[in-house]
C-alpha cells in the first residue's frame, strides 16, 4: 500500500520529480539508483522513465562534479597529496577517458566516486561531459531494461537477448566515438 502511494506522488509530481530523484541520488549514493530507475519506468513507461532517469542522473553527476571542483576540490586536493590515495588519482588523471567511460557504464560502480575523482583530477568540463553523457546513457538503458523486463526474461528470452545485443552495440559505438574524440583533442 505504501508503494502505491509513493508511485502516485511521483506520478502527480511528473517529470520534475522523476528527474529530481536521480539528482538527489548523485549526492547521496546510499539511495539505490536501480530502484529509482525502476520506479520511473513503472510510472512513466519505458521511454519516458528512462529519459527522465538519464537526464536527472546526468544533471546530478555534473552538479556534483562542479561542486567538488569549486568548493571542496582545493581543500581535498591538498589532503590527498599528503595521503596514500595520491598515486591512484594521478593514475586516473593519466589514464584514457575510455577507462572512466567503462567504469561509468558499469551499473553498480558508485558514480559519486567517479565524479569526485574526475573533479579532483581537474578533468576538463568538456572531457567530463564527453564521458558522462554516453556512459550514463548506456548504464541507465541497461537499468531501465532490467526494470522493464525482469519477469519477461523467462517468458520471452529472444526479446531480452535482442535488448542485450542492442545495449552492447550502443556501448561499442559510444566507446568508438569517445576514442575518436580523445584522439582528436589530445593530439
Amino acid at each position: 500500500m505504501n508503494t502505491e502511494i509513493f508511485l502516485e506522488y511521483i506520478e502527480i509530481g511528473g517529470p520534475a520529480v522523476a528527474m529530481l530523484l536521480p539528482i538527489i541520488e548523485a549526492f547521496f549514493p546510499i539511495l539505490p539508483l536501480i530502484a529509482l530507475v525502476i520506479i520511473n519506468v513503472t510510472v512513466f513507461g519505458f521511454f519516458f522513465g528512462y529519459l527522465y532517469s538519464w537526464i536527472g542522473s546526468c544533471i546530478g553527476s555534473f552538479l556534483l562534479f562542479l561542486v567538488l571542483r569549486k568548493v571542496g576540490g582545493k581543500r581535498l586536493e591538498l589532503k590527498i597529496k599528503e595521503s596514500k590515495y595520491r598515486n591512484k588519482l594521478e593514475k586516473i588523471k593519466k589514464k584514457k577517458l575510455s577507462i572512466l567511460f567503462f567504469l561509468y557504464c558499469f551499473p553498480f560502480t558508485p558514480s559519486f566516486l567517479l565524479s569526485g575523482a574526475a573533479a579532483l583530477t581537474n578533468m576538463k568540463t568538456e572531457e567530463f561531459l564527453a564521458v558522462l553523457l554516453p556512459s550514463k546513457f548506456i548504464m541507465l538503458l541497461s537499468l531501465a531494461f532490467i526494470g522493464e523486463n525482469v519477469s519477461s526474461f523467462f517468458i520471452n528470452p529472444i526479446k531480452s537477448i535482442f535488448y542485450i545485443v542492442f545495449i552492447l552495440l550502443i556501448n561499442m559505438l559510444c566507446k568508438y566515438l569517445l576514442e575518436t574524440y580523445e584522439k582528436k583533442h589530445r593530439t
